[in-house]
């Protein structure tokens, strides 16, 4: 995957509701600097000037986000429904996203689960960062959970380095880079999260690799082309393969398929017990305090 610039942006899906792009590293989404003139806006604009929506203020309706140091599967509604139907996914927690990425050192259990909170760092000088609770300045700490599964051990630029599969069971900003950062393993090339120490790769290595939103009209499901291989970067030295990436997203996706049909089934039994009454009663006990932490899990969830 080659620098971004405006005319080298790559459509992963397309439909006439939605495109799936693959965000380019070091790229914002949009910004109101006049000087910064590259952005996945402007490059939206330039392949497809036809459906920009005048009714928007960037021209089109990003379902989520990423981060500028991040590449990968980002998804784009076409119309003010389909960006609907998609954030009605994101509310009902119906999405599935797994990030691709290169650690420092090698991680030694081969699946980890990460539970640190994460709150907003107030320590002067680093008000742009967030961190673990416990550590000092840290406010406002918000429980959350990432999946860490080691795909290859190996080397990049002769130190070692381990390539994860990081999939986010909650959404907190820069939930993957501070998760891996604080079991001692930093996103390779992670200036922000490394102490200020990992400046030298041309990038982070973090990318957006599988992306599912199941919106009632289609299934968006797509995988952004793996960035961290030899043949795309010599740098990078895999010496020992753990779990296949393959075999892996599968059993993502058999996962997801699973809890999909459990959940049908006890629509269906709940449905037979008693019609769309029944229904109704079932969902209205949802407590308050629920629906305030899906808000919040949806109003950070773009942001990791």
């Amino acid at each position: 995957m080659e620098p971004g610039t405006i005319d080298n942006l790559c459509i992963l899906y397309q439909s006439s509701d939605f495109i799936v792009v693959n965000k380019h590293w070091d790229i914002r989404i949009d910004s109101k600097m006049w000087y910064e003139t590259l952005t996945l806006q402007s490059q939206l604009k330039y392949r497809f000037p036809e459906l920009a929506d005048p009714d928007t203020y960037y021209g089109f309706r990003f379902c989520h986000q990423l981060d500028f140091s991040t590449s990968g599967a980002l998804c784009v509604a076409l119309n003010k429904a389909a960006a609907g139907s998609a954030y009605k996914c994101f509310k009902d927690r119906l999405v599935t996203k797994a990030y691709l990425a290169l650690v420092r050192g090698h991680v030694s259990q081969s699946r980890t689960t990460i539970r640190y909170a994460i709150g907003k760092n107030t320590t002067e000088g680093m008000t742009h960062m967030m961190c673990i609770d416990g550590t000092e300045g840290c406010e406002n700490p918000k429980p959350c959970q990432s999946e860490l599964i080691v795909l290859e051990h190996g080397s990049y630029s002769g130190d070692p380095v381990t390539k994860v599969l990081l999939q986010p069971l909650t959404g907190r900003t820069h939930q993957l880079r501070v998760h891996c950062s604080a079991i001692g393993h930093p996103i390779v090339g992670d200036f922000t999260y490394s102490h200020k120490k990992d400046s030298s790769p041309y990038r982070m290595m973090l990318h957006a690799y599988y992306l599912r939103i199941p919106t009632g009209k289609e299934l968006i499901e797509v995988c952004a082309p793996d960035p961290f291989v030899t043949a795309m970067d010599s740098n990078w030295v895999p010496h020992h393969v753990t779990h296949r990436l393959d075999e892996i997203i599968q059993e993502l996706k058999d996962k997801v398929m699973q809890k999909e049909e459990e959940e049908e089934e006890s629509r269906e039994a709940v449905l037979g017990g008693g019609g769309d009454e029944a229904l109704s009663e079932a969902k209205s006990l949802e407590t308050e305090e629920q629906r305030a932490r899906c808000e919040q899990w949806l109003a950070e969830w773009a942001l990791e």
